[in-house]
């Protein structure tokens, strides 16, 4: 029985694979195959598709790049003030970003880093903020992220980048610098450095004008400059100078107070002191001076053409 059971399953398998032909049509015949039929087009609806409308033309903007800087080499005969009035910044501005504290710190062949405007330039470091940075300058974060192109923080704002930092007018706050070395350009036309009566005009004895005006009045910066001196100064009493950015060195005398400190940037119109009887003088005035190159000068050659009333004889001074 065994012998037999085994014979039946070698011989069935074969069996059944040499009628598998066989076997195909029978079932073919029993179940009819069905075969694919084409679609008709007209059978199709159609579906409406929603349809989104851009309001205006879609453009991809590329953000610009951050104003560069610029590197110069210090020619012979160049200053800092020259080098400043070549690229339209204050002589502060490229002392406080080339750690100079004095103009005669400046050498042929010196190389230097202008910013593109009287602006700082800070390299962010680890841990720093953007806020934090504007806020040690006294300046508007938002002004800083415009001109640097920040549009992403901290993305954007990482260590090593450089920011620059808008500074108006060049006064870096605590910055001073030191004026060993006058301008070379001749300055444009100066303010009064008071209103008042010119009571006396320069001449051979006497170094300056003389501009009367009352007790405590404001005397303002001609122009734009670094002061250059303050002190008593023998005669002349109470006295506060600037070196003017494009050329001249100005000095007020007989003052009651000064505002401003040596080597401080000044604007052209901040007040600088106040009308006084500091020195030897028989009224309330103001002995105004002028120099280029160390040489004195009549002041009314830079003075405003318009002025209030000149009353020559009546000298209410000298330094």
């Amino acid at each position: 029985m065994i012998a037999g059971c085994c014979v039946l399953a070698v011989v069935v398998p074969i069996a059944t694979v040499t009628a598998a032909p066989d076997l195909e049509r029978i079932g073919a015949l029993a179940v009819p195959a069905r075969h694919p039929t084409a679609l008709d087009a007209s059978n199709y609806v159609a579906v409406p598709r929603a349809v989104v409308r851009a309001r205006r033309s879609l453009v991809t903007e590329v953000r610009r790049e951050p104003p560069a800087l610029r590197a110069h080499v210090v020619a012979p005969g160049e200053t800092l003030f020259s080098i400043a009035a070549h690229y339209g910044v204050t002589p502060q501005t490229l002392a406080y970003n080339n750690a100079l504290a004095d103009t005669a710190e400046v050498r042929p062949g010196q190389p230097l880093v202008v910013p593109p405007l009287d602006a700082a330039i800070h390299v962010v470091q680890d841990g720093e903020t953007l806020a934090q940075v504007a806020a040690r300058f006294n300046v508007d974060p938002d002004a800083v992220r415009a001109l640097n192109r920040v549009a992403y923080e901290p993305a954007d704002v990482t260590p090593g980048r450089v920011l620059l930092l808008p500074v108006p007018d060049g006064r870096y706050p605590g910055f001073r610098l030191r004026v060993s070395d006058a301008p070379r350009v001749f300055a444009p036309r100066l303010r009064w450095p008071t209103e008042g009566v010119v009571t006396q005009l320069f001449s051979p004895g006497h170094t300056g004008i003389d501009i009367a005006a009352p007790y405590g009045s404001p005397i303002v910066a001609s122009d734009a400059g670094t002061v250059s001196a303050v002190g008593v100064r023998g005669p002349g009493g109470l006295a506060v100078c600037i070196y003017h950015d494009w050329g001249l060195e100005t000095c007020d005398y007989h003052t009651s107070a000064v505002n401003v400190e040596l080597g401080e940037r000044v604007v052209a119109g901040q007040q600088i002191a106040a009308v006084g009887l500091t020195g030897v003088t028989s009224g309330p005035h103001v002995h105004w001076e002028a120099r280029t190159n160390g040489v004195l000068v009549d002041p009314m050659t830079y003075a405003p053409d318009t002025t209030s009333v000149i009353r020559v004889g009546g000298a209410t001074g000298h330094p």
